[in-house]
């Protein structure tokens, strides 16, 4: 007899739990802020190995492809950073020996040039003042009170004892053996992050849900991908700085060039302040040792310029691809982890942002990390281009349809940017989120950009032939084309953008803004056989109102042809047309390229020359 095994549960089969309110959301990340802090000697050697691990893993897997153990190759590939990192510090404990040992001599040089100073400024400049004022000060504050009749007072000085071997070694031992034990923290971190990566890969996993194994490894695989060429290409970026500033102090006779020279290879992983602190040092040595100026100068420039060659040159070149952090994040992620973590902080922040960055892409809970501190942008052109028409900002409205009609053509600007942003304002209005007044006041911003576009000669570009989906009837005689507009400001502004689209291909097409059905005539003249007449509308549900202008239409000019843009509809606007009972119009689209494709096939441009009208302004 077999024993019973219950059936396992599918892996992709678990429901997701309900996503934690923000209360909840914010809680654990004050929670997690305080456990990094609280925690920092641990997670500051963790964070360390783990960045060492992106620039080690690739090599350890290059010896366990040539055969070698997976514990042999982790172990070389750890010794071989342990030698170069401890390799490095013998030659900069070196350097700063020599450089302490050398300070006393720098000493006149300093006291010369501040009397230069002095003597250049006439003896009584700011600078004199300054000295007197500050001399006098430090005086005042240092003096004791002095009691009456103390004059004839003996002073008494009291010497402290000599320090004691034992603590002599305990003020220098402790701080040493602190870095040792977190040098050897960080290696044997280090270690087990390379020995157990694949394990440590499918534990993240498993924690980010197991329903989510997808996005959970494309969370990790972006996220490695990123930190992985940031700190190589930073590595380079830096090589190619600091060896040079090496090289160019060392010609320059600046003592210590190599110090400097890794100095600022290092410094330069801190965002922005690195290069800053870098140059400091040998300036200020360069200024010491100096009689003259020459040095200071020639210090000065070789920074200057292998600063604007790094920034300019090498990072586009390098990198590619930016790490997808804004530049304001990169300085709120410096103070933030230098306040969390100190100077190591700063050295961690870009990675540790990146990772942050990532995360926020694939967890919904942490969307919101992305958001703020990712450089993707987080509206699209239509809807930045509502937001500056509801703000009233006509100039960066004016930049978003530039900026876009950069790399695009005015159909697609008209279809893909305005034409959205006019439907996101009429459904604003349908919910009562936009009012008569600002749906007014859009139109006209509308029109003022559009009419702006055209004087600067934005929208006169030959199009293509557009596309659409909407069947084409067979060819008319030509006559007029009139783009009617419907009830509301935005339909005029829709019949004109039409007019303006149709005249980029050559066609003469009126927009008008309205007429009354109730009158004797349409408004626009007596329409005749080959007229073709496209009644824009942007409402949801526009077929009362089209169905009556259509009729009215029709008994006006029965040779009419009715074109129906519905431009907005949420209805299959079955029925009207005339494939339906009674129906008012003879075609009906649903976007401005069918439109225009529709008009071209009941009006063919080849038949008979037209006289040019411009687009009429949209009505207030």
């Amino acid at each position: 007899m077999r024993d019973a095994t219950p059936p396992r549960t599918p892996l992709a089969t678990p429901l997701s739990p309900a996503p934690p309110a923000p209360l909840v959301t914010a809680g654990a990340v004050l929670v997690t802020i305080g456990a990094l802090y609280l925690g920092r000697d641990i997670f500051i050697a963790f964070a360390l190995a783990i960045l060492l691990g992106f620039l080690l893993a690739p090599m350890a897997t290059r010896l366990r492809r040539w055969g070698l153990p997976r514990g042999v190759a982790v172990l070389f590939s750890v010794g071989l950073a342990f030698v170069v990192v401890a390799a490095i510090t013998v030659i900069v404990g070196n350097e700063l020996y020599v450089l302490a040992t050398n300070i006393p001599d720098y000493q006149q040089t300093i006291r010369a040039k501040l009397a230069g100073i002095r003597e250049s400024t006439g003896g009584s400049g700011v600078f004199e003042r300054l000295s007197q004022m500050a001399s006098l000060l430090g005086r005042e504050l240092g003096a004791a009170p002095v009691a009456p009749g103390a004059d004839d007072a003996v002073a008494v000085v009291i010497q402290p004892p000599p320090p004691q071997p034992l603590a002599v070694l305990e003020n220098f031992a402790g701080p040493a053996i602190a870095a040792i034990a977190s040098a050897g923290l960080v290696i044997v971190f280090l270690f087990f992050v390379l020995l157990e990566r694949e394990d440590l890969r499918d534990r993240l996993i498993r924690l980010l849900g197991v329903g989510q194994v997808l996005r959970s490894t494309q969370a990790l695989d972006e996220a490695g991908r990123r930190v992985s060429r940031y700190l190589v290409m930073q590595l380079i970026v830096n090589a190619s700085y600091g060896v040079p500033i090496g090289i160019g102090l060392y010609l320059i006779g600046v003592p210590n060039a190599l110090l400097w020279g890794l100095l600022a290879a290092v410094l330069r992983f801190i965002p922005y302040l690195g290069p800053f602190i870098a140059a400091l040092f040998p300036i200020t040595l360069a200024f010491a040792i100096d009689p003259g100026w020459g040095m200071l100068a020639w210090t000065v420039a070789l920074f200057l310029v292998l600063e604007v060659v790094s920034n300019n040159v090498l990072e586009p070149l390098l990198y590619g691809s930016s790490t997808g952090i804004s530049s304001l994040a990169i300085i709120m992620a410096a103070i933030f982890w230098a306040t969390l973590w100190g100077p190591v902080g700063l050295l961690l922040a870009t990675p540790l942002t990146v990772c942050i960055v990532v995360i926020g892409r694939y967890v919904p809970q942490l969307e919101f990390l992305g958001i703020l501190l990712g450089n993707d942008p987080v509206l699209a052109p239509e809807q930045r281009f509502y937001q500056r028409l509801v703000a009233g900002n006509h100039e960066e409205a004016m930049e978003v349809a530039e900026d876009y009609l950069e790399d695009s053509t005015p159909i697609a600007f008209y279809q893909e940017v305005v034409l959205p942003a006019l439907q996101m304002t009429e459904n604003d209005h349908d919910v009562r989120l936009v009012d008569a007044d600002l749906r007014r006041l859009v139109a006209e911003r509308v029109e003022r950009v559009l009419t702006d576009l055209d004087d600067d000669g934005l929208l006169a570009v030959k199009a293509e032939d557009p596309e659409a989906d909407e069947p084409v009837a067979d060819a008319a005689p030509r006559g007029r084309i009139v783009c009617l507009a419907g009830r509301t400001p935005l339909d005029a502004v829709a019949a004109g953008m039409l007019a303006r689209w149709l005249s980029t291909e050559g066609r003469a097409a009126e927009a008008v803004a309205g007429f009354d059905p109730r009158a004797g005539s349409a408004g626009f003249g007596q329409p005749g056989a080959g007229d073709v007449v496209a009644l824009c509308y942007l409402q949801a549900r526009p077929q009362t109102y089209a169905r009556y202008v259509g009729r009215r239409l029709r008994r006006l000019a029965p040779e009419v042809r009715i074109l129906l843009v519905a431009l907005n509809s949420v209805d299959d606007m079955e029925g009207m047309d005339r494939s339906g009972p009674g129906g008012p119009t003879d075609g009906v689209v649903l976007s401005l390229a069918a439109a225009v494709q529709q008009i071209n096939a009941w009006s063919p441009a080849a038949d008979a020359e037209q006289v040019r009208l411009p687009p009429a302004a949209a009505a207030s």
